[in-house]
């Protein structure tokens, strides 16, 4: 009897309980499996890294400025032992590599602040325009396609020029308002498609059974939108905030390449490649190439990523 016993009791030990699978751990079984995702998650990563260590890692400081080594090719000797210009040097003597480095955390950083705001603005009013509908639903829809209608890139251009002419901010924010201002003009038309998205889930999500029951049981309009209709559209809505990732990349780098984004000493990617329309034309394609080669780099990463999410967080895939 005694042994019987024994042996239930170690069969119950043995047997164990599995975990539920959690939509979640599905989704990065199946991201783990995209190799170009993963792909472009490590290039982000490390181009990431590089960027938010540039203090440590940058050889030179990115407004260090020295005349007599104007426009050095790659891997050129620094001046009396100095470290070498690993990618050259600008009109001004510049280390290339080093403003390269914090060019990257001024992009990056501009486009995840914009990512960020855009989306939690699309996001609220899709959820606002899917959830209570009629009117409500009517006018906030039909703005967001006036938005939609209206030539996005002159409007940017004419907003941040004015922008930088009419607000009197300098000596409060210093040599960053050009940032501040380009982060704005960027989320003022970076939402509409994101809410659009949400509202789109929402209606969807707002005739199913469990969102009657929680009608059924007396929960507020409030709570079943920031419980229960927001977390349930999450996997579209992260994909595409990573889609929108590169997109913002893009967008203020074209506009710092214009002259209407971030102004320099700011460096970012793209104000290095305006001022590389300006060198020389046996200088060019080294001025040019690095920065350029950045935002190819980090662009395409992004959207192996957004890719990958896509297909990860698509529930009628298998696992």
């Amino acid at each position: 009897m005694a042994t019987a016993a024994a042996e239930l009791v170690k069969a119950a030990k043995a047997k164990t309980i599995e975990r539920p699978v959690s939509q979640w751990d599905l989704a990065w079984a199946r991201l783990r499996r995209h190799k170009l995702a993963m792909f472009g998650l490590v290039s982000l990563t490390l181009i990431s890294l590089a960027c938010i260590l540039a203090p440590i890692i940058a050889p030179y400081d990115y407004e260090e400025i020295n005349l007599n080594s104007s426009y050095l090719p790659f891997f050129s000797p620094g001046d009396a032992g100095r470290p070498m210009h690993i990618l050259g040097t600008d009109k001004l003597g510049r280390d290339i590599f080093s403003r390269l480095l914090y060019a990257g955390r001024i992009s990056l950083s501009v486009a995840l602040v914009v990512t960020l705001l855009s989306l939690m603005i699309g996001t609220l009013i899709g959820a606002i325009s899917g959830a209570a509908g009629g009117v409500v639903d009517t006018v906030l829809m039909r703005f967001t396609d006036l938005m939609l209608t209206l030539p996005q890139l002159p409007l940017l251009l004419i907003l941040s020029s004015s922008l930088r002419q009419f607000v009197q901010l300098q000596e409060f924010i210093g040599s960053n308002l050009s940032v501040v201002i380009i982060i704005f003009v960027l989320v003022v038309f970076g939402w509409m498609g994101d809410a659009r998205l949400v509202r789109g889930s929402v209606l969807s999500l707002r005739s199913q059974d469990f969102i009657e029951a929680t009608l059924a049981l007396g929960a507020s309009t409030t709570r079943i939108v920031f419980r229960h209709l927001i977390p349930n559209s999450l996997a579209p809505i992260i994909v595409a905030g990573t889609l929108a990732f590169g997109g913002v990349i893009i967008a203020e780098s074209a506009l710092s390449f214009l002259g209407f984004g971030v102004m320099p000493p700011v460096p970012t990617w793209g104000n290095m490649l305006n001022e590389a329309r300006n060198s020389p034309l046996e200088y060019l394609f080294v001025q040019a190439l690095s920065p350029g080669f950045m935002i190819f780099v980090t662009v395409l990463s992004i959207n192996f990523i957004g890719d990958g999410l896509r297909d990860a967080l698509d529930p009628r895939l298998a696992i």
